[in-house]
């Protein structure tokens, strides 16, 4: 799908020393997906190629310590140095919205002449950023995992992935589509291919990524259940809460016991977080958008924004009740059609 990029690609990168990166709280599809891509470029050249990442999820952390344990001999290292390291071209994964990275001296770096080059599966912003080589991001939204794009990657440069590699693969495809809730047909292709190792047993990547919820995570979803109001769009319930943290779970949450869409903000001192999930068939049926309904959103107020079709966010500064009665508005014209 991307033969003329990653020939040009390859042909960039010789001699470059490279910094890979992702959005802040790295889940478990950039984090493995910086790790392989890590892995393919150290295969192919002799740069110097580092990882920084500014903080891990919960659910990422907790993944690493049963990865260690069932793969001692493979290492998985990064930066978390505070001073930014010198490098000719950075390449961000999993978002293309420079204001989800966090990273050392970060006004410093991006007014700067490094360049960088995206690797996502999100909706594209076209933010048009100076620094950025348009002509050499690798970004479709009909992927379902930033992990199937660096698959891709290894096939064409003829990689051979490991069954630590492949099991890290399999867990961030894993993770990015809710278990595969929101997979496609490519998703179940992508999994076959790693799942063709007699050696990868899916029910054990599957076990590696079932953490017991933590005593915070349980109170902030209660509180929100609470909280909720109900909104009818003819046959339709949108859900609409806020929490303090833990907005992603609580919003999956509202979907699996019966709300058509969910909608969970929280207001905070500094940013503040939208987050949006809808049910696969009420997408379809109604050509209503997530990534696309909140991409458009953040455009007019200048904050951060967008994802997938069936899941979204929000972030920035911003009052989250104003914009949450804008998003309402916008779903009501949708779903009225």
């Amino acid at each position: 799908m991307f033969k003329s990029k990653f020939e040009k690609l390859e042909n960039y990168l010789k001699n470059k020393k490279v910094l890979i990166t992702a959005h802040d709280s790295v889940d478990l599809d950039a984090f493995v997906s910086c790790f392989l891509f890590k892995l393919l470029l150290k295969s192919r050249f002799e740069n110097e190629i580092s990882i920084f990442f500014s903080k891990l999820s919960n659910l990422t952390k907790d993944f690493i310590g049963i990865f260690n344990e069932k793969f001692p001999n493979f290492v998985l290292s990064f930066n978390e140095n505070k001073e930014f390291p010198e490098v000719d071209v950075i390449f961000i994964l999993d978002t293309n919205n420079l204001e989800q990275v966090e990273i050392p001296d970060k006004k410093r770096v991006i007014g700067s002449q490094i360049p960088f080059i995206f690797i996502d599966h999100h909706i594209e912003q076209n933010r048009n950023y100076t620094q950025n080589i348009t002509s050499l991001n690798i970004i479709n939204n009909n992927i379902t995992s930033t992990s199937e794009i660096i698959l891709e990657l290894c096939e064409y440069f003829g990689f051979e992935l490991e069954l630590p590699h492949k099991f890290l693969l399999v867990a961030g495809i894993l993770s990015d589509t809710g278990h595969l809730k929101y997979a496609n047909n490519n998703t179940i292709q992508n999994l076959s291919k790693l799942l063709l190792d007699e050696r990868l047993d899916l029910q054990d990547v599957v076990s590696s990524l079932e953490f017991e919820e933590d005593i915070s995570e349980k109170i902030a979803r209660l509180k929100g259940l609470q909280r909720l109001n109900l909104m009818r769009v003819k046959d339709w319930l949108i859900g609409i809460t806020h929490v303090g943290s833990f907005e992603s779970s609580l919003a999956t949450l509202l979907i699996n016991i019966g709300c058509d869409i969910s909608i969970v903000y929280s207001h905070k001192k500094l940013k503040n977080r939208i987050t949006m999930r809808g049910k696969r068939s009420t997408c379809h049926e109604t050509g209503l958008n997530l990534g696309k309904l909140l991409e458009e959103v953040s455009t007019k107020h200048g904050i951060s924004g967008g994802g997938h079709e069936c899941a979204a966010s929000l972030n920035g500064e911003m009052n989250s009740r104003d914009i949450v009665e804008e998003i309402k508005d916008k779903i009501k014209q949708i779903l009225n059609k």
